[in-house]
């Protein structure tokens, strides 16, 4: 005889049933409302924060600090930018406040800077004067590169060498600069008293001496040799002629006296 079939309906003790979490219908408002927020801080807010600074009164101009002005006086230059005052800072062009103070000719350049809100930081680069050009007009001071700044101002006394230039020649500063310094090492004396320089053209100048009666012609580059040469023969051209109007020193194996009147007859 068989045992009889026993059926449990308990879930058994070795058995767990499987979890199955519920599924839940996501918000697709919100899926959708998301990328359009991400959006919007990333682009909106900067561009919202540009239309206010373009917009905004706070960024006009209104304040112009200038600095490393001497000749040029701070009022000029903030006279020269007044058509700019009142415009957005951010929308001025640098390029065009450069070309408004070159209008002025003691203003070589100058360094730019924008500071928020509603300054422009100007730091001037005057034109250093270094000699006063001789012209029919009057005296013009210029500068190394040979820039005529402005007419001679007496009041702004400085000592400045005298240059001229010779009707075919063009202005050339920097040679005219070298030739008085050689002068100086060779004849301190001479060059104490040079008053002027004149331009000949092809490196060659006149020298107007305090120390000497008469111009001496020289050359760039060998004005030493030149004088040198020269102070060996003056006392017998001083002997021999009454008046010189010049003396060309520029050739390497003569000294051309040009007299003023025919020189004194030989005695013996």
């Amino acid at each position: 005889m068989k045992p009889p079939k026993i059926q449990v309906n308990s879930p058994s003790p070795f058995r767990r049933r499987r979890f199955v979490a519920p599924h839940r219908r996501g918000n697709l408002l919100l899926m959708l409302a998301r990328p359009f927020l991400t959006a919007l801080l990333l682009v909106g807010l900067p561009v919202a924060a540009g239309v206010w600074v373009v917009t905004s009164p706070r960024f006009l101009l209104s304040n112009v600090v200038v600095s490393g002005t001497s000749r040029v006086q701070p009022a000029e230059v903030v006279e020269a930018l007044r058509p700019l005052q009142g415009k957005h800072l951010l929308l001025v062009s640098l390029a065009d406040v450069e070309s408004r103070l070159s209008e002025n000719r003691w203003i070589e350049g100058a360094n730019l800077r924008k500071r928020l809100p509603d300054s422009l930081v100007v730091e001037v680069e005057e034109r250093q004067p270094v000699a006063l050009l001789r012209r029919d007009e009057g005296l013009f001071y210029v500068d190394r590169s040979g820039t005529v700044i402005d007419l001679y101002d007496p009041v702004r006394e400085v000592d400045l060498l005298l240059l001229s230039v010779a009707p075919s020649a063009r202005l050339e500063v920097e040679p005219a600069l070298a030739v008085a310094a050689e002068l100086e090492l060779v004849a301190p004396e001479w060059a104490v008293g040079l008053s002027e320089v004149e331009v000949l053209g092809g490196n060659d100048f006149r020298l107007f001496t305090a120390a000497l009666p008469f111009p001496v012609l020289v050359s760039l580059g060998g004005v030493g040799r030149q004088v040198r040469k020269f102070r060996d023969v003056m006392p017998e051209i001083i002997r021999r002629y009454d008046r010189v109007s010049a003396v060309d020193l520029r050739f390497s194996r003569q000294i051309v006296v040009q007299p003023a009147v025919e020189p004194r007859s030989q005695e013996g």
